[in-house]
């Protein structure tokens, strides 16, 4: 069970409790927890659809992490997108392969070169 899902139980277990006998004071304490626990679930989602739409290193930038990053950095920043937009595509251009950016700008789909499929040391 994940973190994300810890949160969401918790919160179902608090909205099960049964709150008719709960005193003003218990009950001012109930409501907190359950709309702070709430938060927090929403958090872990919000948190979670992001790390969707972030692209993982890929294999042959396992030990150039750092300069992928970089890379993906820049095209979002040439490209003017936010990191949750765009997904990661590979085009082969003259007989090599290549990473872009790609997003759909109204009917439009719009590309961002980010670097090649393999690294230069490779």
């Amino acid at each position: 069970m994940n973190n994300q899902d810890r949160a969401a139980d918790a919160l179902e277990q608090l909205q099960a409790i049964e709150r008719a006998d709960l005193d003003a004071e218990l009950t001012a304490t109930y409501e907190q927890a359950v709309d702070s626990t709430r938060a927090l679930t929403e958090q872990f989602e919000e948190a979670a659809e992001s790390d969707e739409h972030e692209p993982e290193t890929p294999e042959g930038w396992d030990e150039d992490e750092a300069e992928w990053e970089e890379k993906l950095e820049t095209a979002r920043e040439k490209a003017d997108i936010p990191a949750s937009k765009g997904t990661l595509t590979m085009k082969t251009i003259d007989g090599r392969d290549y990473y872009y950016l790609q997003w759909r700008d109204g009917e439009t789909v719009t590309s961002q070169y980010v670097g090649p499929v393999t690294t230069a040391t490779e």
